[in-house]
Formats: C-alpha cells, structure tokens, sequence
C-alpha cells in the first residue's frame, strides 16, 4: 500500500484476513497483486446474468412500461427501444474497457479514482452508492405493492377468496407493511449474497431462469390467446367484484372520460421521453464492474461484450414481449388501466402476470408466473447489493476504511459490508415509503448514478492521455477514425448523462421530479459529504505517515 518500501521488483503487505501476500511491481510501478481475500469464481456466464438483471424486462413490463404510454401518448415505444440501443453500448463500452484496465472489484470508485483523482473517485461512489441504496428502497416498495399485494389480490380473486383480497389491499395500502416486508426482502437478499459465493452465484443463475422462465411462459399464455378470448376472459375475471360483464370496456371509457388519449397518433416528440423510459433500466448493464477483481478473464474486451450483449438483449426481449402483450390485451386498454380506468374495487396495479393469472383463469398457471416474478425483487436486490458491498471493500483496501470491513468470511464473503449496506438500504426504505410519489424513488437513483456513469465516462476520454500506462497495457487499443474506441464509449457515456439529465428536468413532473430543489439539497450534500470524507481521511492517514496520492497512484490489491 502508499507509503510501503519495496525494492524494484517486490514487497510483501498483510491482506484483508491478516496474511500475507506477495505483490509485484510492474515496469510502470503498477501494483499488480494476485491474491485476493474473495474468490475467483464469478465466470463470463455469471457475469453476463449479473449485468441482465438490473434490467431484466420483467422490471421493465411490471413496473412502468405500460404506465408511461398514458403519460406520453403517441410515444412509439419500438423506436424507443432502437434509439436506446446506443446509449446502452456507450455505456456498456465505457465500464467494460476501463474495467479491463483495472480489474479490481470497486466500480466506477476504482475507475475514477485512478484515473482523474481520488475526490473524483469518492464523489463518484458516494452518488453511485446513494443510487443503489435508493433503488433498493425501490425495490423494497415495489416488492411489496407490485409483487406481493397484486399476488395475494389475483390468487384471491381466482380463488373467491375475500380474505386473500382484502390482505392484498391492506398490504399495498400500509406503510407499515412495505417497511416491514421491503427489509425482509433486502435481508433475504444480504443473506443470499453471505452464503457461499460459488453457491450464490449457482441459486443466482437459478433463480435468474425461474424469473425469465416465469415471464417467457406468461409471454407464451399471452400468444396464445386471442384478443377476443381476452376481453371475455378478463370480463369474467373481473364480474364478481365489478358487478358489470363489460368491465374491459368500462375501463376504457372511465379512462376516455377523465382525459386519457388511448388511441393516439404517433409523435416522434412524445417517444423521446419514452427512451428516457428505457434508459432508467437499459443503461446499468455494468453491474459485474463492482466484481471486476473477482471475474474470470476480467482483463480481455469479453467484459464489455458481455455488458453490451446484456443490455441489447434485455430491450430485445422487451420489444419482442411487448408486441405480444400488446396484441393480447390490447393498447386502449393496457393505457387505460394505467391511466386511471380501473375500478375502484380494484386496487391493485394491472401488472401483466395479474392479467394473464385473470385472463387464464387457471390457479396453476397463476401460481407459476406469480411465483416467478415475485423471485425477481430479491434476485435484482441482491445484484445491487454488490455495488455497496464491493465498494466498501475497495475503501478498505485503500486504507480508508477500517481494514476490518474488507474481511472476508469463510465461505469468501465480505460480511461486515454486506450487513452495513443492508442497515443503509433498511434506513433509506424508511424515506422512500414516505416519498410523495412512488417514481420519485427510482428518478433521484437515476440521476444521482448518472453522475457516476458520466464520470466513468470522462475516465475513458481521459485514460490515454493521463494514465497511459494503463492504456497501453490493456488487451485493446483499437482505433475508429483515429480515436481510441474507449474515448469514444467515454463520450457516449456523457452524452448519455447529460441527455437523461436533461430528459428528466424537461419532463419533471410525468417522472415524478417534482422538487428539484429538495434533489439538488440532497446531491448538495453527497458532494460536501464526500469531500468531507477525502479530506478527513487524508488528513488522518498523514498523522500515521502515509500519503494517500501514493495509494491512489497504484492499483490496489485484491
């Protein structure tokens, strides 16, 4: 670490678990140290299933895909998707080259804190850290109020079961409740990623084919079902509790009438802010970035493929289930149940597995794609549980954190980060249960994050110019029209930043940002908190007789 004496080719230094390891030096003064306190197990197979998740559609098609059709109507949501195919590479390129320069776990903190200063690099993690712990309130929320409440509402209502109803709406209508099972949730997920990590990632790849398997057989129930056989389908489904044999229509007209346009005309400007859409889950296809010390082959171009091919694949999947979904249920309707039109006596979202479970009319089916999806809310929280985790580690590892954070257990798990990024994740639920609007959540994760990408995407402008030692030892330095191809991903991924920075104060209130001044209070004070930090740390780490610019001038053991 800074401050150590070595000669020309080796020093010895203690690792996280109190051993001692060798390090050698590279021509460049590179710290390049091999062994690591976590396990090497985390294969381009695994990866590319840690960088699906984060925008697997069943997040997509459940929680908001259908939605923002009533708020942007005529928004052409297939070109939508092509026009976020870009941004997605940018940034997927970005992450990927750069963490093939650095292969260390830590993410966007070990990126940028290497390559433009190591304040950057905190500023950098700090948002990037907030985000994750917002969108695990998210995910904590919607556990509850688009998983398990709809789940308990359809099986009741399949079943005529009063009690399973009325628990599904005073679930979904308790603040109480989303707390208590949001933090079951994410504890179930920190316990998840505490196991063994060879058997995480095994019930990682697992639960990550229950969840896609559970949507591609809702998908297929879907295909095979006429629109016709829907409408009388869903009106039977519906009867019992409407008291109307024409509930279908009656939602389309409650929506008509209140002013929702259900049958609008295309609008290229309209489908703009639809790619924002998109790019609220398409974008954070780098998660395995934040693993990248534990990746197999993390040093070769296969960790940006990897990253691009997962997110291309998710808006693939969601154009290809969205034209199906569309046919089945019909677009008037889907913009009408989101917009309004359903029934009072129905208080539950309209997601698409409480449909097809109606629509079916089968408890079997039911239960197989309500069981599917509701795996999927640990499943994404547990791969954003890596970010915090990984970070911490890093912090560790740069001397400034305890080193006691960094330890691993036995089975190769970094314990105490998994338990504070769990106590963190618990305290921001907290907030996000009391949020004025239940997007309002996932915008101010998006746009702290984006701070973050849009730095890891300086770093790639940068990287050739300032750490040259670090370009010119990676496995590419191929060129287009005589640039670097990672200072063009780097430029991508700003232009990204900045579009749906810009995508989102322009639609402020369809998004849910309606306090600007109440975000920039809080990303005020993420910036003064990590400088803060940097400068306590610096300060603390010279009293001991280390300088931290020698540690940030190297590339940390893992």
């Amino acid at each position: 670490m800074g401050g150590s004496s070595m000669d020309e080719n080796s020093a010895s230094s203690t690792g996280p678990s109190g051993g001692t390891t060798e390090t050698n030096v590279t021509s460049s003064g590179l710290f390049a140290r091999n062994a690591t306190g976590l396990v090497r197990g985390v294969s381009q197979r695994s990866s590319f299933v840690i960088n699906f998740i984060p925008g697997h559609p069943t997040q997509a098609l459940a929680a908001g895909f259908f939605f923002i059709f009533a708020l942007f109507p005529g928004g052409n949501y297939l070109l939508a998707l092509l026009l976020t195919v870009p941004f997605t590479v940018a940034i997927s390129y970005a992450f990927g080259l750069l963490t093939a320069m650095i292969p260390r776990s830590g993410g966007d903190y070990m990126i940028v804190s290497r390559i433009i200063h190591p304040l950057v690099g905190l500023i950098s993690s700090f948002c990037m850290t907030m985000a994750g712990l917002l969108s695990n309130a998210f995910f904590g929320v919607a556990f509850t109020t688009l998983g398990i409440a709809p789940a308990l509402t359809s099986i009741g209502m399949l079943e005529h079961s009063q009690g399973l109803i009325n628990a599904g709406n005073t679930i979904s209508g308790s603040n109480t409740w989303k707390f208590v099972i949001g933090a079951a949730m994410m504890a179930l997920s920190a316990l998840f990623m505490a196991s063994n990590w060879r058997r995480t990632l095994r019930i990682q790849n697992v639960l990550f084919w229950v969840v896609t398997g559970g949507l591609v057989v809702a998908v297929i129930g879907a295909l095979f079902t006429s629109h016709a056989a829907f409408v009388s389908h869903i009106n039977s489904f519906f009867a019992p509790y409407t008291h109307s044999t024409s509930t279908y229509q009656q939602i389309i007209h409650k929506a008509t009438s209140a002013g929702v346009n259900v049958n609008p005309k295309f609008s290229f400007l309209r489908t703009i802010p639809v790619v924002g859409f998109f790019a609220t889950f398409a974008i954070f296809c780098y998660w395995s970035s934040f693993v990248g010390g534990e990746l197999r082959e993390a040093s070769s171009t296969k960790t940006a493929r990897n990253m691009a091919l997962a997110g291309v694949s998710n808006l693939a999947m969601v154009a290809v289930f969205a034209i199906i979904l569309f046919h089945t249920f019909g677009s008037s309707f889907m913009i009408a149940s989101n917009g309004g039109g359903m029934p009072s006596q129905i208080t539950v979202a309209p997601t698409y597995f409480f449909l097809m479970a109606g629509s079916m009319g089968n408890l079997l089916f039911a239960l197989v794609i309500i069981g599917s999806y509701v795996f999927f809310w640990p499943l994404i929280c547990y791969v954003s549980l890596l970010q915090p985790t990984r970070t911490f580690f890093a912090y560790a590892f740069d001397e400034i954190l305890p080193k006691r954070v960094a330890k691993v257990s036995r089975s190769g798990a970094p314990t105490m980060a998994i338990i504070v990024s769990w106590v963190l994740s618990v305290a921001v639920l907290l907030w996000g249960i009391n949020a004025s609007n239940f997007f309002q959540i996932i915008t101010y994760a998006t746009l702290i994050q984006l701070i973050a990408m849009g730095l890891v995407g300086l770093s790639g402008i940068l990287v050739p110019y300032r750490r040259p030692e670090l370009y010119k030892s990676s496995t590419t330095q191929r060129r287009f029209l005589g640039l670097p191809v990672v200072v063009i991903a780097g430029a991508g991924g700003v232009l990204t930043t900045v579009f749906v920075w810009v995508l989102f104060f322009h639609y402020s209130a369809q998004f849910g940002f309606t306090d600007p001044s109440k975000f920039f209070g809080v990303l005020g004070g993420l910036l003064v908190l990590a400088t803060v930090y940097y400068l306590g740390a610096r300060a603390v780490r010279a009293r001991q007789g280390v300088d931290l610019a020698l540690t940030y001038a190297e590339i940390p053991p893992e």
